[in-house]
């Protein structure tokens, strides 16, 4: 086993070169909904330096961008599945950034630029990590490296993929694109996703708009689909579609000893968002399961008639919406889309067009899992005691791995902050981060090899 004080050394004898992999890789503009030209170049160049630690480097795909996948043998029994994504999201508004997206800096400690933490520091993190075990001694364990082409566009062919590749997606454990710290500091860990459905709705009830002179003879797009919305949630978030909770699970002791361990934050939460108090109000100790097993029916947008400068008077005959339900293990995006159809026929609302639906499964993983008593053992070393999820209160594609698969998984510490801005402008990291990184990877495998 290879000593950590042997690993830090090389990571800090190393590390601006590192520092300097990282932003080359974050000069590729791979804009996942800009296509497959716009992504290529990066995932060739990660293809590049994967090739150099293993000749097992190929593209997966399945009607959507390309995945990356290479498989580095190791010393050990065990296989351990990596997964990142390459593509990011784009970069406007670009006149709120303060340097170029694709042209990475360094500042104050801190390196900005598109992606460099959602995920292309996970990419180069586990990388480097490799290089480093590489160059000290022998892999621990057996790494396969799954990186995605096209997380930030929803996933789409990636159950696909996991299906037709899944000897060899199939592993001992996986460790998911990883989290980061809460806004004290401390480490956090997650243990499965809760799932999403993403649909869009129009209502057309004329064959143009009209002057609103007319708003008492013709019906209202626009007042058609208020109702409709109206009717499938309440204030509280209590959602009214038929049967919408009939699949989903309750809290166990087991999780609510979990999430007693959270910090809520609430205070700190209000003064940063902004809002008087929760939704129902919960008492401090529910306020994490609140958050994580209370599905949602969220407005995400809603658009009809005029909204520029001045007035207009006008009888839109359009009027559209934008959803998404935030789903608990073990409902379905399927059967919930299903469900949505058959509440807005039965209240009346048939004239309500769905006209696009994405969805990805919700995921829970074992927290006593080999690999999260790894991940587990070798955060408290790096960063001190973690706080652990069952799952984070966002979405993410691992229900493939998880369920179809079987792969206990683990979203480990990262260099994720409350302040890294992912998805808006100035997307920044901690350099410090960064490093560590590296070194809690190679920390993780070593323990799960040897296991």
């Amino acid at each position: 086993m290879i000593s950590t004080s042997a690993v830090d050394s090389y990571v800090e004898k190393n590390s601006s070169r590192f520092v300097d992999d990282l932003m080359e890789l974050c000069t590729f503009p791979s804009i996942s909904n800009h296509g497959l030209d716009a992504v290529k170049p990066a995932r060739d160049w990660v293809a590049g330096r994967l090739a150099r630690f293993t000749d097992r480097v190929e593209t997966m795909e399945a009607g959507g961008m390309p995945a990356l996948y290479a498989e580095v043998p190791g010393a050990g029994k065990r296989k351990l599945l990596l997964y990142e994504h390459y593509d990011v999201q784009p970069v406007d508004p670009l006149d709120l950034w303060d340097s170029q997206p694709f042209e990475p800096v360094q500042k104050d400690g801190k390196l900005y630029a598109r992606g460099v933490a959602d995920d292309k520091a996970d990419v180069m993190a586990r990388i480097h990590a490799l290089e480093t075990l590489k160059s000290l001694g022998e892999i621990p364990v057996t790494l396969r490296f799954f990186v995605e082409g096209e997380e930030e566009i929803g996933s789409k062919s990636f159950d696909k993929i996991a299906h037709a590749h899944a000897g060899k997606l199939r592993a001992d454990g996986c460790l998911w694109e990883s989290g980061g710290f809460d806004s004290a500091g401390r480490p956090t860990m997650f243990f499965g996703a809760r799932g999403l459905l993403y649909v869009q709705l129009r209502v057309r009830l004329l064959a143009f708009d009209q002057h609103s002179g007319f708003a008492s003879l013709y019906p209202s797009a626009a007042a058609y689909l208020i109702a409709a919305l109206a009717s499938l949630r309440d204030e509280d978030m209590n959602i009214r579609i038929e049967g919408f909770y009939d699949d989903m699970v309750k809290a166990t002791d087991a999780d609510r000893r979990m999430l007693a361990k959270i910090d809520p934050e609430v205070e700190e939460r209000r003064k940063l968002v902004g809002f008087e108090k929760l939704m129902r109000d919960p008492p401090p100790d529910r306020v994490i399961e609140q958050l994580l097993f209370t599905p949602t029916c969220n407005f995400a947008g809603v658009t009809t008639g005029y909204q520029g400068p001045g007035s207009k008077t006008v009888l839109p005959a359009e009027a559209t919406a934008k959803l998404d339900f935030r789903l608990i293990p073990n409902q379905d995006p399927t059967d919930i889309l299903a469900k949505l159809r058959r509440h807005l026929d039965l209240h009346g609302f048939d004239k309500v067009e769905i006209v696009s639906a994405d969805g990805e499964k919700p995921a829970r993983s074992d927290p006593e899992s080999a690999i999260a008593k790894a991940t587990i053992a070798g955060v408290k070393e790096l960063h001190g005691e973690p706080v652990l999820w069952p799952f984070m209160h966002a979405t993410g594609p691992m229900h493939p791995v998880v369920s179809d698969l079987g792969v206990p998984t683990v979203m480990p510490v990262g260099v994720g902050r409350p302040d890294n801005r992912i998805h808006a402008p100035n997307e920044n990291i901690r350099v410090s981060d960064y490093l560590n990184t590296v070194r809690l990877m190679c920390r993780v495998w070593e323990r799960f090899g040897a296991g």
